[in-house]
């Protein structure tokens, strides 16, 4: 063979060499001998080498503390380590700044959590801006018949469940059972009782009555029972015409707004107006809040009297209360939509155990589903459990859904009769005219 031959072989055999080792190699195989990342499979996961799989993760943020805070960190722990496709990351942020702040800025630079809480307050902002997914495909077979009809019709918008209800908040009036006693006041069952007795018992360093000072959805969650209770309304039965500018509800805003004319309800508060360390560390006699108050007052403030009783009500009203609850959401842009909710619909409806927990050992709300409660009858009466059980959960109704700009409009009134600007009959009626024109749009 002369060297002109050899060199025309020596390539194509070369050639002949590398196609063979790639034939008979692994298709998984890259040149460093490590496995290679192949194409994703049908649940959105990718498979690595020997059977592995990259984990999608889901961010999922919310607003708790303390043992409500540790149980969805052991929540989202018990469900990571229970598949092996979806990886939940937590996280958690003040309240306030929760509401205000962290979720509307995140979703509006398009960088809102696939999983989070939504208040009703906030439910049709969200709703209206496409951030809340339908759950109703996900629901497991025969669990949303368990769920009470009001507490999915609050959620359900042109028959889309756009949220999770997973817990009813009622409020109640909490106070400080030696302060009363110490001022001569009777627990007040009027609203005339609750206005003389705040009087009596506030002080230099004592708030006769704790209500919420800052405009916000808790702001109108606080208010509506008041309006109610004196025959007022926001919008008419069909909801399609504003009903806010009316006697009854002029009595509401002017009643509201006297505890704050008169200093009696402090305009800066140290802790949160839904904390109970209000009463539990003495800066208030009394505070309207809510049933998750008294884990905490029980477990933190056991040496503190505190007590509770219906919300009073005007002559001639009728005792109503405000059904609330944060209700769990899904980011409807989020790439793994489905996978978010699955999640939820695990958390809270695919069994008694879990939500029971969060009902009556986590805190204390009354859970949205008939077969947790009827599960959970004994410690419902139970302590101040009791109270809330016989005399305050037959009044409740369910906290209202309203656009954004009628939200605002009824705190704006609010506000200004709080702080002197208008009467209730004139903030009464420009609220109307807001109400009125938001709903032509």
């Amino acid at each position: 063979m002369n060297k002109k031959s050899w060199k025309l072989i020596v390539p194509i055999a070369m050639a002949l060499l590398l196609i063979f080792q790639v034939g008979c190699g692994s298709n998984n195989a890259n040149q460093t001998g490590q496995p290679a990342e192949t194409s994703g499979t049908d649940d959105g996961t990718k498979n690595a080498g020997s059977g592995s799989k990259e984990k999608i993760k889901l961010q999922f943020w919310d607003m708790h503390t303390e043992a409500e805070q540790k149980f969805f960190e052991d929540l989202v722990k018990e469900y990571n380590e229970s598949q092996d496709a979806v990886q939940i990351e937590y996280s958690t942020y003040n309240q306030a700044d929760y509401t205000a702040t962290k979720l509307p800025i995140a979703f509006s630079g398009g960088n809102g959590p696939d999983i989070y809480m939504i208040s009703p307050g906030d439910f049709m902002k969200f709703a209206n801006s496409g951030y809340l997914a339908d759950l109703a495909p996900y629901f497991p077979e025969g669990s949303r018949e368990d769920f009470l009809p009001s507490a999915l019709d609050a959620v359900t918008v042109d028959g889309k469940v756009l949220a999770l209800p997973y817990e009813m908040e009622l409020l109640g009036l909490y106070y400080n059972e030696d302060m009363l006693k110490q001022a001569g006041v009777e627990v007040p069952k009027t609203w005339d009782e609750l206005l003389e007795a705040a009087r009596k018992l506030t002080t230099n360093k004592v708030a006769g009555l704790v209500l919420p000072p800052d405009k916000g959805a808790y702001f109108n969650f606080n208010f509506y029972p008041f309006l109610w209770q004196a025959g007022g309304a926001v919008l008419s039965e069909d909801g399609k015409s504003s009903a806010f500018n009316s006697p009854e509800t002029a009595k509401a805003l002017d009643f509201w707004g006297t505890f704050f004319k008169e200093g009696l309800s402090p305009s800066k508060l140290q802790y949160g107006p839904w904390e109970i360390d209000n009463l539990g560390k003495g800066s208030a006699a009394m505070q309207i809040c809510g049933t998750w108050a008294i884990s905490r007052a029980e477990e933190v403030f056991g040496d503190v009297p505190i007590k509770l009783a219906p919300l009073p009500i005007p002559e001639g009203g009728k005792p109503v209360t405000t059904a609330g609850g944060w209700k769990f959401a899904v980011n409807a842009k989020s790439a793994n939509m489905e996978e978010a909710a699955k999640f939820v619909m695990w958390a809270f409806a695919s069994d008694t155990k879990r939500p029971l927990k969060w009902a009556t050992e986590t805190k204390f709300a009354y859970p949205a589903r008939q077969s947790v409660i009827e599960e959970g009858k004994e410690i419902y009466n139970k302590g101040m459990r009791k109270t809330y059980t016989d005399e305050i959960y037959e009044t409740g109704i369910p906290e209202p859904v309203y656009s954004p700009a009628v939200v605002e409009a009824i705190g704006d009134a609010m506000t200004k009769v709080m702080f002197g600007a208008l009467s209730g009959a004139d903030a009464a009626k420009e609220a109307d005219a807001k109400i009125s024109e938001a709903l032509k749009q």
